[in-house]
């Protein structure tokens, strides 16, 4: 391990500077990359990042990749049975280490989907007169191919041949969002596993990441509470860069966007 790395880890260690570093004067960027790369936030609406607590950091974690063997069992006598098994278990090879890993709290205020709906009402759609009242009801519908298909000719044989009944769906419309209400202030649990590049390296850090969020599929994320959103993976992954070791021609900013864009969150820190 070099000696960035070693300071790395160093710096790290401490909660409180890695809680800086998550949440950087206020700017929620890294932490929303978080939250989106452990959360499905589809019904959930991010407002604000008001705060990050680390509750516990590990470093050098090992990570054991799993395997899957499948296999059966069968006996001829004295009578014909089969077995199915599935055999789960770490695969053999070595380790992928995880530098620091962090378990976070992140406070959030969140606007949420009221979801369902607020009245469903069916009718029956038998008084049209014309084909064209009948297309212009049903807009989404090939009433060409509908009427060749069934060998329908005239608007009397449309309204004989079935029942059309129409659904009208009315949605619930949330009300005011208050920022302000305490209701709508939350905890979210996040595991951060991150890996320290160095040498730096984008690719290296990239497929580092990958490693361990493919060796970690088979975990279960932290569980969220009250909140209509599922843990979609058990890590969000983050890289650890030198602040002052990029090469020529790439900017902090460069780095953050490429591994942003990739769910991937990056931390800078000084090599001296």
């Amino acid at each position: 391990m070099t000696a960035f790395a070693d300071r790395a880890l160093r710096e790290l260690s401490d909660p409180a500077a890695l809680g800086a570093l998550l949440l950087p004067d206020g700017d929620a960027g890294r932490v929303r990359t978080m939250l989106a790369a452990t959360y499905d936030l589809s019904a959930a609406r991010i407002d604000q990042v008001t705060a990050v607590h680390v509750r516990t950091v590990s470093l050098q974690r090992p990570l054991f990749p799993v395997g899957r063997q499948d296999g059966s069992w069968s006996r001829l006598v004295p009578s014909f049975t089969r077995g199915e098994f599935t055999l789960t278990r770490p695969a053999p090879a070595d380790p992928l280490w995880i530098d620091l890993l962090a378990g976070i709290d992140v406070t959030v205020v969140t606007e949420v989907d009221p979801s369902g709906a607020e009245s469903v009402l069916s009718r029956a759609f038998d008084s049209f007169t014309t084909l064209d009242e009948f297309r212009a009801r049903f807009t989404f519908f090939d009433l060409d191919a509908f009427l060749a298909e069934h060998r329908i000719s005239t608007v009397e044989e449309l309204r004989d041949a079935f029942d059309y009944v129409v659904t009208e769906i009315r949605l619930r419309r949330p009300g005011t969002f208050d920022a302000d209400d305490p209701a709508n202030r939350h905890t979210l649990p996040v595991t951060v596993a991150a890996v320290i590049a160095d040498p730096f390296d984008l690719a290296a850090g990239l497929r580092a990441t990958r490693l361990v969020r493919e060796a970690a599929k088979g975990f279960t994320g932290p569980a969220p509470g009250g909140l209509p959103v599922e843990a979609t993976e058990a890590y969000a992954t983050a890289v650890v860069v030198a602040a002052d070791g990029l090469p020529g021609g790439l900017t902090a900013t460069d780095v953050e966007q490429l591994y942003g864009k990739e769910g991937v969150v990056s931390l800078f820190v000084p090599t001296t």
